[in-house]
This record gives C-alpha cells, sequence and structure tokens, in this order.
C-alpha cells in the first residue's frame, strides 16, 4: 500500500479510541476520575508522538501524491509509468511530468542520480557525463554527450541545484549550453512511498531551437520515458546489490 495520508503511522497508533474525520490526528476516550492522572498524561503524551509521526509522514509524501489523479495511484500501485503534459503558450513542446515508482529507498536513487560517470551505463544513448564546475552556491555544471541521429552525437550542459528535505530530494536543472535548444529546465523529484520504496517525479521542458522540430515531441516524450524507466531499473539493482 502506498504510503498515503499517514495510513502506516494511524495505524500503529490506535488507542483505544476512533480516528478524527480528517485522519490526522487521534481521538481517545478517557474517563478523569482521582488516580487516573498519571494514565491521562501518558496517553496524551503518546496521542501527541502518534499525531506527530502522522504529520511528518504525510508531509513527505503527499507532495507528489497530491499532483495525480486517482486513476494515476491506481497505475503507480500497478508498478506503471504515469505520464502528464500542459502546454505552454509559444512552446513547441509540452511540459512533461512523468512519475514513477522506484523499488529502491530514495536516498539510493538521488545517490544515482548524482553518480554522472555511470551515466552511460544505464541510460540509452548516453554517451559521457561529467561534472566541469562546482560553484560557490553548491550547484554544479555538468557536461553530457548523447546520441542523436545525423549529427552522431552532440554534448549539453546543464546547471544542477540540489536541495534535500528529511528523506526526500530534488535536483533541479537549467540549460546553459546546446546547439539544439534555447532553453531547457526540470527537475528530479524523490520521496519515500512506503517501506524501501520511492515516488520519483521527473519534469521537463524544453524550447527547441526552432519550430521546425515540433513534430519531434514524441520522440522526445519516449525517450524521457526511456530515462525515467532506466533510472528506476538501475536504482532497484542497487538497492538489491547493497541489502
Amino acid at each position: 500500500m502506498p504510503l498515503s495520508r499517514g495510513n502506516y503511522a494511524t495505524s500503529a497508533c490506535r488507542l483505544s479510541g476512533k480516528l478524527d474525520p480528517f485522519g490526522i490526528g487521534v481521538f481517545v476516550s478517557l474517563q478523569i476520575s482521582s488516580g487516573h492522572y498519571n494514565q491521562i498524561a501518558m496517553a496524551l503524551r503518546v496521542v501527541l508522538s502518534c499525531s506527530i509521526a502522522m504529520l511528518v509522514l504525510s508531509d513527505l509524501s503527499a507532495d507528489l501524491l497530491s499532483e495525480i489523479p486517482q486513476y494515476g495511484n491506481d497505475e503507480l500501485a500497478a508498478g506503471q509509468l504515469v505520464v502528464m503534459s500542459s502546454a505552454v503558450q509559444g512552446v513547441p513542446w509540452p511540459r512533461l511530468k512523468l512519475y514513477q515508482v522506484v523499488d529502491a529507498p530514495p536516498k539510493v536513487v538521488a545517490d544515482l542520480f548524482s553518480d554522472y560517470s555511470a551515466a552511460p551505463d544505464y541510460i540509452p544513448g548516453m554517451l559521457g557525463a561529467k561534472v566541469i564546475a562546482t560553484n560557490p552556491d553548491g550547484t554544479k555544471d555538468v557536461q553530457y554527450k548523447v546520441k542523436v541521429p545525423v549529427l552522431q552525437s552532440i554534448s549539453y550542459t546543464v546547471r544542477n541545484a540540489y536541495v534535500q528535505r528529511g528523506n526526500s530530494y530534488e535536483v533541479k536543472w537549467t540549460l546553459l549550453h546546446s546547439p539544439l535548444a534555447k532553453s531547457s529546465d526540470g527537475s528530479l523529484r524523490i520521496e519515500p512511498y512506503g517501506k524501501g520504496k520511492t515516488l520519483m517525479c521527473y519534469t521537463n521542458l524544453c524550447v527547441p531551437v526552432t519550430n521546425l522540430v515540433a513534430g519531434l515531441k514524441n520522440q522526445a516524450l519516449n525517450e524521457a520515458k526511456s530515462t525515467v524507466r532506466a533510472i528506476a531499473t538501475e536504482a532497484k539493482r542497487r538497492a538489491a546489490t547493497e541489502a
């Protein structure tokens, strides 16, 4: 079962009482009488601890799950890739969002994405990836070399920014240079999804150098799908190796 609305915490925090209608706290019915104050105080401490646990667990997973319609949640639970796209005015290609459940903890997924030298080993069409600059603000400039039709290969450079919030991670990127794109920005968001699993969201918006390539948006989507699946497959393999 996906980690949602603190369902793991609530199952562990039933105190001969009942959940409130919003599922974010526990109401315990206590008969107050003389000699019961210590028991009452202990019960309230347990209630508070459980309530805090539920809120923390909810915060870790609610962001990404709240973006996905119910049918998408069902597909995620079944191991399917969920794709959402939105048109952007003046841009021939849509903004893509791809969601995938990964059979690996969030840290394994985050470490994998930052292991740039290993990218050609598991990402289709990737010939090379390396950090060419580490900036004072903690961002990194990363140069990628990929296969492309006709030209055989091209190189492009992005600036990656890294954010960690507890067990959740985010890498944001902005294109610095590419012979085929005016601009590109996106992110990889990584959040806990149940025990030992991750919910990953890959987002990207690319503005090509010319509208003549607008017809290649399906190819761009297929490449994004391949990248997300490759990350999920390799993260699962690494998690199994580390276990």
